[in-house]
């Protein structure tokens, strides 16, 4: 007799952040916002074949190129988002100045291409349970502020461990 919750997974689960954004080994994936936690995850699917771009100034540079050195992923840092590059994904982490980095990037994304906006601030273990304060803007928001931007198709795509998502289309 098989008891499923004895088995093990066959893998392990994916990183919440590559899971919601579908980011796979290979693409090309630019990145505004300054948080390591969601950085890193993209950067080590992206892997060789891929380029991860971050979009940050100079006091959230030095944080992230460490990181990357620490964890040994390769990701490049600019302070402009760069022009007809053709990026498969863009990835914006909804804090200071995201609604400027919605529009600033669209350029920066191949038609057909799609833009994951991530909103809220990750929660996990007791906090789950006690109801932390909430941060960032409501889906509402982030949906007025994609289609304001030019972007297709906005849709919230789920929620999880305080994060939010909302994706759209080029």
């Amino acid at each position: 007799m098989k008891l499923p919750f004895l088995r093990t997974p066959q893998h392990e689960e994916e990183p919440l952040v590559v899971a919601m954004t579908g980011t796979r080994l290979g693409d090309s994936v630019v990145f505004a916002g300054g948080s390591p936690a969601l950085v890193l995850p993209l950067a080590s699917r992206t892997g060789l074949s891929g380029r991860l771009v971050v979009v940050a100034d100079g006091a959230e540079a030095a944080p992230l190129e460490h990181a990357a050195a620490k964890h040994g992923v390769l990701l490049e840092i600019a302070a402009a988002p760069p022009d007809g590059a053709g990026f498969d994904l863009a990835v914006v982490e909804a804090t200071d100045g995201w609604r400027d980095a919605v529009a600033r990037l669209r350029p920066s994304v191949r038609p057909g291409g799609r833009i994951v906006v991530i909103a809220g601030r990750q929660v996990s273990g007791l906090s789950r349970w006690f109801g932390t304060a909430d941060a960032g803007p409501q889906v509402t928001d982030v949906v007025a502020q994609l289609e304001h931007a030019g972007w297709q198709r906005v849709r919230p795509i789920g929620e999880r461990d305080g994060l939010r998502f909302v994706e759209a289309f080029a």
